[in-house]
């Protein structure tokens, strides 16, 4: 933990170094449960960092959309810093694993690493602008009532907006055919075949002519 001698223009922070994976030792810390006092933050002016790993079955939502394969990985940094409607946290890192999913094409699972970058704005109390309409309303600050940050949400919810929308196990996947199912990455469809030389086969020939 280190003191922060001012708090610091939310412009002047450096930028957040990059993370280096799989270096945590042999027992890493568990942050699955891990939460972040943010007014602690503001008023004794300290930046709170930490490395370490969650564990999948605490981010449900996340495991609802597939299998995590392993552990989460985290990096992630707390600063407090100035800004014109006064001191914000921001909150800075990275975190990855490996989630297993159903291709949309062929259904087959496959593993896919994800890996997604943490930018966040926080705020201790209720949002003025709730009360005061003619109060700017800060976009991109969310404001936590009990100035409580619960790191196993702000991952999950970076790495479910990492998760592509329709996935698929290789570029060139060739799906299920839609006439007998078959996989046409491992097995040759016999529709065409079939189709060419039953007793519709004639009637086609002079519909596509």
């Amino acid at each position: 933990m280190k003191v922060v001698d001012r708090l610091l223009d939310v412009d002047a922070v450096a930028s957040f170094p990059e993370p280096r994976w799989g270096e945590l030792g042999e027992n890493p810390r568990d942050l699955s449960l891990v939460t972040v006092d943010l007014g602690a933050l503001v008023s004794r002016s300290v930046v709170w960092r930490a490395a370490g790993l969650l564990r999948p079955e605490t981010l449900e939502e996340l495991s609802e959309a597939g299998t995590v394969a392993e552990r989460i990985e985290l990096h992630v940094e707390a600063q407090p810093v100035q800004r014109e409607e006064g001191v914000r946290i921001r909150v800075r890192g990275a975190c990855r694993t490996v989630i297993r999913l159903a291709c949309v094409r062929c259904l087959i699972e496959f593993p896919l690493p994800i890996a997604a970058t943490i930018d966040a704005t926080y705020a201790v109390g209720v949002d003025p602008a709730l009360k005061n309409k003619n109060w700017r309303i800060e976009e991109d600050v969310e404001f936590l009532p009990d100035g409580v940050l619960r790191l196993r949400h702000l991952v999950e919810e970076e790495l479910l907006l990492a998760l592509p929308m329709n996935p698929v196990c290789v570029s060139g996947c060739a799906g299920l055919c839609a006439g007998c199912g078959v996989d046409l990455n491992r097995n040759p469809c016999g529709c065409r075949a079939s189709e060419s030389s039953g007793p519709f086969a004639v009637l086609k020939a002079l519909q596509s002519s």
